[in-house]
């Protein structure tokens, strides 16, 4: 963890500066550097205390949501991800965002637009069936579709909240980040889903660049 390594660097700076011959302008150095990680060991406190807080208010605005199984919220590595159910949030082979929802970003956005210092990434997923012949003119691949939905869901929260832009950005993954079992229809449907990711600037930086990885290991996808 961020903390454990930080409380060691301060630590070692600590024994450093007491325990050699440093000069006075190194001693200087060493109790500025000691300064910035304390401060920053303060703002990363700060940070995840925050994102605790706003994963309560979601649980709790979300209930239920996600005692029907349309929505769920977890916290995992400092961030907040909530999957919106794929049959309830867009209709079949499409990127229109339903009724449904539109009123689950409705009460997501209740929360998050509390939190403007919270970074956005909405994620596409799709299950491993190819895209049929009838629906290739409008989504060549699963790339396309997992894509058209995180956009779908982006789109409506910039077009009816206004959040800053850079709060925001979206990715698809195809098939390729299962959280289930493809061979069974309910593994299939667990798989269609968008995932609303939130945390710092770094954090989600971060994961941008992991999906960036993904995006050039895998394999081209299947159509038919």
């Amino acid at each position: 963890m961020n903390m454990n390594r930080t409380t060691t660097m301060l630590a070692v700076l600590a024994l450093v500066a007491t325990g050699t011959g440093c000069n006075k302008k190194e001693l200087m150095q060493k109790d500025q550097q000691i300064v910035d990680l304390e401060a920053r060991t303060t703002t990363l406190e700060g940070e995840l205390e925050e994102q605790k807080k706003m994963t309560m208010e979601l649980n709790t605005q979300l209930a239920d949501l996600q005692g029907q199984q349309r929505v769920l919220v977890e916290e995992r590595d400092g961030l907040t991800h909530i999957t919106l159910e794929g049959s309830a949030t867009f209709g079949d082979a499409n990127a229109d965002l339903t009724r449904d929802g539109r009123e689950a970003l409705d009460q997501v956005w209740s929360v998050l637009g509390n939190y403007p210092d919270r970074r956005i990434l909405v994620e596409g997923h799709a299950d491993n069936r190819p895209i049929s012949s009838s629906y290739q003119h409008v989504f060549k691949s699963n790339w396309e579709l997992s894509s058209a939905r995180a956009l779908s869901v982006l789109h409506y929260v910039e077009n009816k909240f206004q959040p800053e832009p850079d709060r925001l950005a979206a990715v698809g993954y195809g098939e390729y980040m299962p959280v289930a079992d493809n061979g069974t229809s309910e593994g299939r449907a667990a798989n269609r889903r968008v995932v609303i990711t939130v945390g710092s600037k770094m954090a989600i930086q971060q994961r941008q660049i992991k999906a960036h990885e993904l995006e050039e290991e895998s394999p081209e996808p299947l159509t038919q």
